[in-house]
């Protein structure tokens, strides 16, 4: 629900107000007011998506409809087989998706889904850098029908 309050002698200000329940029956609410940023509304629905766990909806059917998972999603299937930074994540989430997002968002997704154990990360310099935690490594020189990766370096 979104409602714009105008009042006499008051600022037009928008309120969001989001109420759910979890699986165990759990309630919760939030009240955003103000002018809340799209960021951290994602990062609000992240949470409530995070917390409610169940969609109704079985988990292989589920649709890609956050950002989150469509992170998550490309890492998937573009850097299955190597490693990676958020820089890389970035790059190939604008080209996929043609849309526009920040370098601290992407970082905010790695890092969730490093916490999450899906990802293993490990410093290098000033950043860090990431690959799948459940990589299938295949032997020596095998890859699977589309060719290396583009991220293979050869010994």
């Amino acid at each position: 629900m979104s409602t714009i309050s105008n009042f006499p002698g008051k600022k037009k200000t928008s309120k969001v107000k989001i109420d759910f329940t979890d699986s165990t029956g759990a309630k919760y609410s939030f009240t955003i007011e103000g002018h809340p940023s799209k960021e951290n509304l994602s990062k609000v629905m992240d949470f409530v998506e995070t917390v409610s766990g169940d969609t109704g909806i079985p988990q292989e059917q589920a649709p890609i409809d956050t950002n989150f998972a469509r992170v998550y999603g490309l890492i998937e299937t573009k850097f299955k087989f190597g490693s990676f930074n958020s820089s890389d994540v970035l790059e190939a989430y604008e080209y996929e998706f043609e849309l526009p997002t920040t370098l601290s968002t992407i970082s905010t997704y790695l890092s969730r889904l490093a916490e999450r154990s899906l990802l293993t990360r490990s410093k290098n310099g000033a950043g860090w850098i990431y690959k799948l935690a459940r990589q299938e490594i295949a032997p020596e020189g095998e890859f699977p029908k589309e060719g290396p990766p583009a991220n293979y370096i050869p010994r």
